[in-house]
């Protein structure tokens, strides 16, 4: 049931103060509700300006309204102490920019969407702070979306950030995204980036770590470091790119080491968000097989996620500190994990600002965006007590 207002009038106030009936009759207003549900009441207020304007703006701080509208837009070469005086008539006046009305003369809103496959995983939390800090600095506002590994899901988000007619995109893709997704994008005229890793068979701008390298780097640290030479991929998978590169930059490392194997793959469970059933996994599988001399002996875990799978598993079983185990991402909690994770820092934070920046040059400078680029980041070695190392 709705409740309702009656309908009212104040036509008069109250004389207050000095100044006689004059002055209080200049001092009135009236606000007209009519009878409707609560919520919906409208005020009109006479005798006060409904809105205030650029223009309004720009008299007050004694500039021109182009100026006014340049320092509102953040272009153009204009003197601080210009800037600060339209800044401090707009909160005198209490002016608030329509970006609405913006959006609609330009056909675009000053609004960036950003798609990631999961906005669970604590990568993706650093990743974002890259990216709103360098679309905030170009005015841009980023609309987050989460495609929780789901293809039709991520078809469905795009297509409504299209119809909001957001500026342009970042992509943290789904495994499985299809090349044709992109050209897509391209026949939207979206402009847009890939984070985190590149669509198989698509010619477009990616910001990805060197997962290859980021790979060889854990492996090698087991290898030499601790002279491991039966190797456990945990949480791998053949259908995201980054861990088909991550696998790969193993397999140079062992390469190079004679002896060295691996001896085991567990793939990426999407059931499985804190690593801990694939953790399971491993002790009751490959690593139960010590009596066929097969046990693996060093653990190279895909995301620091399931390192910590891992290494709660063992603890569980009663083996705490038995393997040598490395992670990936350097997510915060990293450092904090009892033993603190050796892994393998991919820079999240330096990934989605260096993937926002690129949006916002492709924006501006759209010929830019017609040749393909992949940007790969170099991955560092963190070395904790996951390991071994002391």
């Amino acid at each position: 049931m709705r409740s309702s207002r009656r309908s009212t009038s104040w036509r008069s106030l109250p004389p207050v103060g000095r100044g006689g009936p004059a002055a209080a009759r200049a001092a009135v207003v009236v606000l007209r509700v009519a009878d409707q549900p609560v919520g919906a009441a409208t005020g009109i207020i006479e005798g006060v300006s409904a809105r205030v304007t650029l223009s309004d703006v720009a008299a007050r701080a004694g500039v021109s309204r182009a100026t006014a509208s340049l320092v509102l837009r953040g272009e153009g070469r204009v003197s601080g102490a210009t800037r600060e005086r339209v800044h401090a008539a707009m909160a005198e006046l209490g002016y608030v920019y329509d970006r609405v009305a913006a959006a609609m003369r330009s056909q675009h809103a000053p609004v960036v969407g950003v798609v990631v496959s999961d906005i669970t995983n604590p990568f993706f939390a650093q990743a974002l702070v890259g990216v709103q800090a360098a679309l905030r600095e170009e005015g841009y506002l980023p609309l987050l979306a989460n495609a929780a590994h789901d293809l039709a899901q991520q078809a469905e988000l795009l297509g409504l950030l299209r119809e909001h007619r957001v500026a342009g995109l970042v992509l943290a893709p789904v495994a499985g995204t299809p090349a044709s997704l992109v050209d897509e994008l391209r026949d939207w005229r979206l402009e847009h980036v890939l984070l985190t890793q590149p669509v198989d068979g698509a010619s477009t701008w990616t910001v990805a770590p060197d997962d290859r390298l980021g790979g060889r780097l854990a492996a090698e640290h087991l290898l030499q470091a601790h002279g491991c030479r039966r190797l456990l991929l945990v949480g791998a998978s053949r259908d995201v790119a980054s861990a088909r590169l991550r696998e790969a930059g193993v397999h140079d490392a062992v390469a190079g080491v004679p002896g060295a194997e691996v001896v085991g793959a567990l793939g990426w469970l999407q059931e499985d968000p804190t690593g801990l059933l694939l953790g399971r996994d491993a002790v009751a599988g490959p690593l139960s097989r010590a009596a066929e001399g097969r046990a693996p002996d060093g653990a190279v875990c895909f995301s620091d996620v399931h390192a910590t799978g891992l290494l709660r598993a063992l603890r569980e079983a009663g083996r705490a500190g038995a393997l040598p185990v490395t992670g990936y991402d350097d997510i915060p909690a990293a450092a904090l994990y009892e033993p603190p994770l050796t892994t393998v820092s991919t820079h999240g934070e330096q990934l989605g600002r260096t993937a926002a920046e690129g949006l916002v040059r492709r924006l501006r400078e759209p010929s830019a965006g017609a040749a393909p680029l992949e940007l790969a980041v170099p991955p560092r070695l963190v070395v904790r007590q996951s390991c071994g190392c002391a």
